[in-house]
């Protein structure tokens, strides 16, 4: 007596193991992706933006007050430099700084630089670098 049903069975486990090979392919892919951050541009970067500036001049120290404010998904820190350009570029230190969360706000960030005497009501421009390569830029009247 022969059974043809048999011969089928060889297939049917092809079939399947194939179509577990492409899940297993799949969800490799997506795990993949989400740790080593291919798949990151669908969630929006920190989008940090500077809206208060106030400075101040102390002898030959130049302060200059800030507030960040952070409309982005990701979090992001402040660096420890700052750059300030009265009338000659000069470095300086970041007081204050951190982390701006996101959707949220920092408030009391201080470019802080020694080295150059400027007179009140002078303009101020300064850059202040993120860690995550983003430089804001602002300006600034000495008080």
């Amino acid at each position: 007596m022969r059974l043809g049903r048999q011969k089928r069975s060889g297939l049917t486990a092809i079939v399947v193991e194939i179509i577990l090979i492409g899940i297993v392919l799949i969800a490799s892919a997506m795990l993949a992706g989400f740790t080593f951050g291919v798949f990151s541009y669908y969630v929006s970067p920190a989008a940090v933006t500077v809206q208060g500036t106030i400075c101040s001049a102390n002898g030959n120290t130049t302060t200059c007050q800030l507030t960040l404010t952070n409309e982005g998904g990701h979090n992001t820190a402040t660096t420890g430099a700052c750059y300030l350009d009265g009338r000659i570029n000069i470095s300086g230190d970041v007081v204050g700084g951190g982390t701006v969360p996101a959707g949220g706000s920092l408030g009391g960030v201080q470019c802080v630089a020694h080295g150059a005497s400027l007179q009140s009501g002078s303009q101020v421009s300064g850059a202040l670098p993120l860690t995550n390569g983003a430089i804001l830029y602002f300006i600034g009247t000495l008080d």
